[in-house]
C-alpha cells in the first residue's frame, strides 16, 4: 500500500509542476476547486484501492459484490458531492468538473496500476 500512496503523490507532484504555469497564469481565482477537486478524487481512490486489498482472498462472488458494489457507492458519493457543493454555489461548475476528470482519471489509473502488482501477489481462487 505504501507504493500505491507514493504513487498517488508522485503524480500529483507531475501534475501540479506542468500546471503551476497555467495555475499562475489564469487559475489563481480556483484553487478552491483545484483543492475539492483533488481531495474527493484522492479519497475515492484511497477507498477503491483499499476495498480491492480486502476483497482479493474472498470467494469470487463476495469480491465482485465488495468491488462492484463499493465502486458504485463511492461513484454516488462523488457526484453527490460534486452536485451538492456546485448548487450551493461552494464551487464553479466548470473549473470543478474539469479538475475533478483530470484528477479522477489520474487516480483511477494509479489505482488499477496498483491492483495489477498486487494481484500477481495473492492466492486468487478460481471456480469451476
Amino acid at each position: 500500500m505504501s507504493s500505491f500512496i507514493k504513487n498517488i503523490f508522485l503524480s500529483t507532484s507531475l501534475i501540479i509542476i506542468i500546471g503551476l504555469f497555467p495555475f499562475m497564469s489564469w487559475g489563481k481565482d480556483y484553487w478552491y476547486e483545484i483543492i475539492c477537486a483533488f481531495l474527493i478524487s484522492l479519497i475515492n481512490a484511497i477507498i477503491g484501492y483499499y476495498l480491492v486489498l480486502i476483497s482479493i482472498d474472498k470467494s469470487n462472488p463476495e469480491f465482485y459484490k465488495n468491488v462492484y458494489g463499493g465502486m458504485l457507492i463511492r461513484m454516488v458519493v462523488v457526484f453527490g458531492f460534486s452536485i451538492y457543493m456546485i448548487k450551493s454555489k461552494s464551487v464553479l461548475a466548470t473549473p470543478y468538473m474539469l479538475f475533478l476528470i483530470t484528477f479522477y482519471v489520474v487516480h483511477q489509473w494509479i489505482e488499477i496500476s496498483g491492483w495489477l502488482k498486487e494481484l500477481p501477489k495473492k492466492n486468487i481462487q478460481f471456480y469451476k
